[in-house]
């Protein structure tokens, strides 16, 4: 089968190792798919002949070891789908050199480390239009270098053709898209079709303002990882998004008023952070029920309670345990009387107690012991 170009042997039962053998028949091979069997051992990293290769998919599959440094010599990869698997090893940083990639799915496998390489390449995944790294244990900050790359991400202005383009490597790629918990089953996408799945993993860090620049977003899931911070105003010029999950994360601060200007946002999960103040308020916001901003009691305004107008709280402190001293600081009023008191009440308890309170209680008590001693001293000679 040396003039085979296309090998389907996806959704069967087909198990044992994959064959080196297939090197033999690389060097014509335009696609393979062996997905969805359940083929094991490891990939064959026998691939120095793969030059007109575009998709490889051995997804859903219980395939072990690294991912093969071989395909690197694939040059004309759109498609490299190994999600599913039991795949180790560190993420593969070679595959950022692959200028034809548009898909690259490592989902729901036990890779580890750092996913964003210390080495400069230039314009790393510039024609990546689906990322989906989820579900696995790769840590450290969001690469904002990849982000900034992600060209096929950003908007590119309006194209000449209104015929709907869709991604093909030999057949239509079909893809599982998980969307607030559901996965979704996509029989064919879009090439314009853009998603970046990099939850449940343990990231750390903030959200990278860059995210905003990629105005062709659809799908953003961030979910289940250890991110903080605030969320940035960036993200409200993803004006194409349909999905967006920030869910169990270590987020703070208020929601930005950005988002509520996304019409065409279809799923909002900011549940299970820190997040406080009013909810916005926006058209596409009152479409979203309690669950998307449930777990953080900081909030407040639809779909939750509302926001109610709380007096400022009475704070009392004990000064001096010795003497018996205590002081009250009361926050009364209302705009900038109570944006004062809040000010003053903040400095004198970051100092402990008031240095004027400090001179008048101290100046006190030294004239009560001189009268004390005074008075002693008057008896003493009576």
């Amino acid at each position: 089968m040396s003039y085979l170009s296309y090998l389907d042997m996806s959704d069967n039962k087909f198990d044992g190792k994959i064959p080196q053998c297939l090197r033999n028949i690389s060097s014509n091979l335009l696609m393979v798919d062996l997905g969805n069997n359940n083929f094991h051992g490891t990939i064959p990293n026998t691939w120095g002949d793969c030059g007109k290769l575009e998709g490889l998919i051995l997804n859903g599959n219980s395939l072990e070891g690294e991912v093969p440094s071989g395909l690197s010599e694939c040059k004309s990869l759109k498609v490299l789908d190994l999600g599913n698997n039991h795949l180790t090893g560190t993420f593969p940083h070679w595959s950022a050199n692959l200028q034809h990639l548009q898909v690259l799915v490592l989902k729901s496998n036990k890779l580890h480390g750092p996913i964003e390489s210390s080495s400069i390449v230039e314009h790393p995944f510039s024609s990546l239009n689906v990322l989906d790294l989820s579900q696995n244990k790769f840590v450290g900050h969001l690469p904002r270098n990849y982000f900034q790359n992600f060209d096929a991400m950003k908007n590119r202005g309006v194209k000449n053709s209104t015929k709907l383009e869709y991604l093909s490597i030999g057949k239509f790629y079909s893809i599982t898209v998980v969307v607030k918990g559901s996965e979704l089953q996509f029989s064919k996408i879009s090439v314009d079709y853009t998603i970046v799945d990099l939850s449940s993993n343990i990231f750390e860090g903030e959200i990278v303002e860059v995210i905003g620049s990629l105005s062709s977003l659809i799908v953003l899931n961030l979910s289940h990882n250890n991110l903080n911070g605030r969320i940035p105003k960036a993200l409200g010029n993803l004006l194409k998004i349909e999905s967006l999950d920030l869910s169990c994360n270590q987020l703070k601060g208020e929601i930005p008023q950005s988002l509520a200007f996304i019409t065409d946002l279809e799923v909002l999960n900011l549940s299970q952070n820190h997040l406080v103040g009013r909810i916005p308020e926006g058209t596409q916001f009152r479409t979203f029920n309690a669950t998307s901003f449930e777990g953080n009691p900081g909030l407040c305004g639809f779909p939750l309670p509302k926001c109610e107008h709380r007096g400022a709280p009475q704070l009392e402190v004990d000064v001096d345990e010795e003497s018996g001293f205590t002081w009250k600081v009361v926050m009364l009023g209302y705009g900038c009387g109570t944006l004062l008191g809040l000010g003053m009440g903040y400095m004198m308890l970051s100092t402990g107690r008031p240095k004027w309170f400090n001179a008048i209680a101290d100046e006190i008590e030294h004239m009560i012991m001189q009268r004390q001693k005074k008075r002693r001293h008057v008896y003493i000679e009576k």
